[in-house]
């Protein structure tokens, strides 16, 4: 009698319930690499704005930039009257993204919201009152934080964690 090669139907469906199994484990795990990768990208791009605003303060002796683009501008008047020179484009070629978790809203924005006027200037700066996404910036002390009030991934490892993304940058010891 010959002996037939190949697998039996029952083998197959073994190997496809097995892959099955596997996929379900490994699929969330990646979706949530992803998005901590993408929290990654965010923080850094929030390094490089701050690091370019610093840079910016320096070179004009005290002044912290007026907004987050390309427009320049004139400090005091007379003799003492002071260029500003554009913030991006000169210290930054663009405003990068604030790409955040996929799951919130507004999770991929560039946008820069300034807000200068008056004490909410400071307050919306650490509790993200406009909530739109991209990036939040106060010209009064320089300070430039993730818009969006939405929780990180690190709630999934950690379940008592409450990190904001408006706080990146100014976690607690």
């Amino acid at each position: 009698m010959k002996k037939e090669k190949g697998f039996t139907l029952i083998e197959l469906m073994i190997v496809v319930a097995i892959i099955g199994i596997l996929a379900a484990i490994a699929i969330p795990r990646f979706a949530a690499l992803i998005d901590k990768a993408r929290e990654a990208g965010a923080r850094g791009n929030l390094g490089a704005i701050r690091s370019a605003i610093a840079i910016y303060y320096g070179d004009t002796k005290g002044y912290w930039p007026h907004s987050l683009d390309t427009q320049a501008y004139t400090v005091g008047t007379g003799a003492s009257k002071e260029y500003l020179p554009a913030f991006i484009t000169r210290y930054l070629s663009r405003v990068p993204y604030a790409t955040l978790k996929r799951s919130v809203a507004n999770s991929r924005n560039n946008t820069v919201a300034t807000i200068s006027t008056g004490p909410e200037a400071e307050i919306a700066t650490t509790s993200c009152d406009l909530d739109t996404g991209g990036w939040i910036y106060s010209p009064n002390s320089g300070d430039c934080r993730i818009n969006h009030q939405g929780t990180d991934t690190s709630v999934l490892t950690d379940p008592g964690s409450t990190m904001l993304y408006c706080n990146y940058g100014h976690e607690e010891p």
